[in-house]
């Protein structure tokens, strides 16, 4: 039998009441604020400057309207896109606003310190250990901890850290009675944790438990129309008096930015030091900017504007800021020598594992480019063939182990083993 709901008195009363409150709303609609307005007045009282770009905007929107639901946050972003100022924004807003934010950063301390750092230790826990002490945790009770850097946590603490999410409570070190706790959970990266859970570095439960919500910070040359608002920001902060000339401010909104907002904030501090007038010029802002180049060399396309074709080579393409690109001679070579054998083993595991992704983005784009002109060098692979390219690159990049291969592939031992087979792959190390 179906089951009959009876609107209560005050509901219908309520629907009767519709067509003059629905009058009412649309006049009132015409004179609220635009979309924004909320979460504005609060990101100007702390300094966070949002710009411009609609990418920007609707992900502040977003945070602004998550932060009053009591889930976690994974931030993803590259190194200095603001991502603590974000979290700092969602604390803000959320219903813990009057609590305590607590920030650690997982990478700058060594793995030995971290347990004692976030859960705190008994008295006599170990040498030293004269009296207790209070983790990171137990002090953002009712507030927010702000895990930046998640992904460089150890194995050992991703145990600990689900626990804490999955009940609420943890030991201290050298402790055997836990520690109730109510805390908000907001973490942060500049790595593909996605990538990190096939690699078999990060535990998928923990994961997921971290990404109630995830946020996704563009990088700055992707919000090229907030370059100006940020700039000037920054200068300002400093001298309230100083402006930015045109050419100046070309140059800055033409690089590409690899460090994001922390680069872009310490050239203007620079610039600021430099200038000696009212006015920031080019000379101020130094030689990658002028150059176009994070690494400080001269290079095509980024500031050729004003020459003619013979001057710069230019063949009249549209580069970034540029009304012509270089010649594709120079720039294939340009790619192909850098990074350079020396440079990428001076590199860092995640220096590398970002500058891999940034390459296959780019070499997705050539793709695309190439297949939409129908051209013949650039054919689709056959599911033979990717098969084949996926367990060769799983199998080099784990050294010929084929668990670890067949784990990251998402498929078992014995059928990886058949497929080697299959395909006549050569594994190092194996007959």
């Amino acid at each position: 039998m179906p089951h009959v709901m009876e609107k209560p008195i005050g509901v219908i009363e309520e629907i009767d009441g519709r067509p003059q409150k629905t009058a009412t709303s649309g006049k009132k609609a015409l004179l609220e604020p635009p979309a924004g307005a909320g979460w504005e007045p609060l990101a100007k009282k702390m300094g966070f400057q949002v710009g411009k770009s609609p990418a920007m905007r609707r992900l502040v929107e977003t945070a602004y309207k998550i932060a009053k639901k009591n889930i976690n946050v994974l931030i993803q972003g590259e190194t200095g896109t603001g991502k603590e100022i974000l979290a700092r924004f969602i604390h803000a807003a959320s219903h813990r606003s009057r609590q305590v934010f607590v920030p650690l950063n997982c990478g700058a301390l060594p793995k030995g310190v971290m347990e004692t750092e976030l859960f705190g230790h008994e008295r006599g826990a170990f040498t030293g250990a004269v009296k207790m002490r209070r983790g990171l945790f137990e002090m953002a009770h009712r507030g927010t901890i702000f895990l930046d850097e998640i992904g460089e946590a150890s194995p050992a603490i991703q145990v600990k850290l689900l626990r804490v999410l999955e009940t609420g409570e943890f030991l201290r070190v050298g402790g055997e009675k836990p520690v109730k706790i109510d805390v908000r959970v907001i973490a942060a990266t500049n790595v593909d944790l996605r990538l990190a859970l096939r690699n078999g570095t990060f535990r998928e439960d923990l994961f997921y438990r971290l990404e109630g919500v995830r946020l996704e910070i563009p990088p700055l040359r992707e919000r090229v129309e907030d370059i100006p608002v940020l700039a000037e920001f920054f200068a300002r902060k400093i001298n309230p008096a100083l402006l930015i000339s045109p050419e100046a401010m070309r140059l800055l909104c033409n690089y590409s930015w690899p460090g994001n907002i922390r680069e872009l904030s310490n050239i203007i501090q620079n610039a600021v030091a430099l200038c000696e007038g009212n006015i920031i010029l080019p000379e101020h802002l130094g030689a990658r900017i002028v150059s176009g180049d994070p690494a400080g060399r001269k290079t095509w396309g980024r500031s050729c504007s004003g020459k003619t074709a013979e001057d710069t080579g230019c063949t009249g393409g549209t580069g970034d800021g540029c009304p012509g690109t270089a010649p594709p001679g120079k720039v294939f070579h340009a790619f192909l020598d850098f990074p350079n054998q020396i440079a990428l083993e001076g590199m860092s595991c995640e220096k590398l594992a970002d500058l891999l992704i940034h390459v296959r983005r780019q070499e997705k784009k050539i793709l695309h480019v190439m297949r939409a002109r129908g051209s013949d060098l650039a054919p689709l692979l056959s599911l033979e063939e990717a098969e084949i390219h996926a367990i060769t690159e799983a199998l080099d990049y784990h050294q010929g182990v084929i668990i670890k291969a067949a784990r990251s592939l998402g498929i078992g031992r014995n059928t990886l083993a058949r497929k080697i087979k299959k395909y006549n792959i050569k594994v190092e190390g194996l007959d």
